[in-house]
């Protein structure tokens, strides 16, 4: 389903060649929220201080993937567990600016094992931002 979304959105930024400004706070539906800073054809993400209790950090660096509005690169985050270990986690993120105020992608997302922060299993979710 992931790989459908991700291949009409790749069509529809291709249909609209302007480049869109990714520049900016963009939220997820979750509520969290990041920074995200275009320079050149690098691409970073970070997360707003606070916006989700969840995550203490969150950076990725992407690159243009060769197409207008498409990023694709990795990073890390560190995830505070319920016990309160803090856990790192490397992931992965393609994105689609397809609007000026959405981004739709894939990341990487794992089931950790909260006393030891070994990965259990892995696997991606959709991502979909709007521009705050």
């Amino acid at each position: 389903m992931t790989a459908l979304l991700l291949s009409i959105a790749l069509i529809l930024a291709q249909n609209q060649a302007p480049k869109n400004d990714p520049n900016g706070t963009w939220e997820a539906e979750t509520g969290t929220k990041y920074e995200i800073r275009l320079s050149g054809a690098d691409l970073r993400v970070q997360l707003v201080e606070g916006s989700n209790p969840s995550f203490v950090k969150y950076e990725v660096n992407l690159k243009n993937a060769g197409e207008v509005n498409t990023y694709k690169g990795s990073g890390y985050f560190v995830a505070k567990m319920k016990n309160g270990k803090e856990c790192k986690f490397d992931t992965d993120w393609q994105i689609i600016v397809v609007q000026k105020e959405t981004i739709i992608g894939d990341t990487s997302t794992v089931v950790p094992d909260p006393d030891t922060c070994e990965i259990k299993e892995r696997g991606s979710s959709m991502i979909v931002l709007k521009k705050k």
